[in-house]
């Protein structure tokens, strides 16, 4: 049987310092993975020519604030109670899209951390459909909405965008509006003030990067 040596102290010091350089590899290749991914992004948000600016950055993404100042005092936006919601983000969305562009979408902000009210993730059968959907919207902090040509003829995305424009107006709620083959002039027939709004375009970005930002944009406020 073989005996055990113990290690000097140089050759203790020796593996440490293997290992803490192993570390700083790796924490460097990953910081440098995320750097060239950020700026990659960033240079596509530059040159879209729909989509020049960031969602976190975008005072008309937070409708209902115009009203605010015409009427002298200030909405209570940015806020975020985790005590008090219980998801994250509301998707808004025509069943015709779900395949294409929700399901991928609500998986990926899934994915991300995120708390989300998505129909196929929490209905259940014998559901009251209404009261679900109620309940979703009154305890998200933010309202996505997937506009698309679907959308604009359905009843119950009018109804749920009825609530989701209430809670934003009244200061509760930011909303997040994604087009999806869509044009701005169909968009302006159905609602001229969801054209006002900073949107991303499916077009343009992909569902990974949508629910990417959208992520970042969440976990910003979450820590402000």
């Amino acid at each position: 049987m073989p005996s055990y040596k113990k290690p000097s102290k140089s050759q203790f010091n020796s593996a440490i310092r293997k290992a803490q350089n192993q570390i700083k590899r790796e924490t460097n290749k990953a910081i440098n993975d995320f750097e060239r991914k950020a700026k990659s992004y960033q240079n596509k948000l530059r040159s879209s020519s729909n989509a020049n600016i960031s969602l976190r950055s975008a005072p008309s993404l937070y409708l209902g604030e115009d009203y605010y100042e015409d009427n002298g005092f200030a909405p209570q936006i940015g806020h975020y109670d985790e005590t008090e919601k219980d998801y994250d983000v509301f998707i808004s969305h025509a069943s015709e899209d779900k395949g294409e562009i929700v399901r991928p979408l609500a998986t990926a902000l899934r994915n991300n951390g995120l708390n989300v009210w998505y129909d196929e993730f929490e209905l259940r059968i014998g559901d009251s459909l209404r009261r679900k959907i109620d309940k979703g919207i009154a305890n998200s902090n933010f309202g996505i909405i997937v506009i698309s040509k679907d959308f604009v003829k359905k009843g119950w995305t009018n109804y749920e965008l009825d609530g989701l424009v209430s809670r934003a107006v009244s200061g509760e709620q930011i909303i997040l509006p994604i087009w999806h083959n869509i044009t701005k002039r169909e968009v302006m027939d159905f609602s001229p003030s969801l054209v006002d709004k900073v949107a991303r375009n499916t077009t343009e970005f992909t569902v990974e990067e949508i629910a990417d930002e959208i992520a970042d944009l969440i976990s910003e406020r979450k820590g402000a």
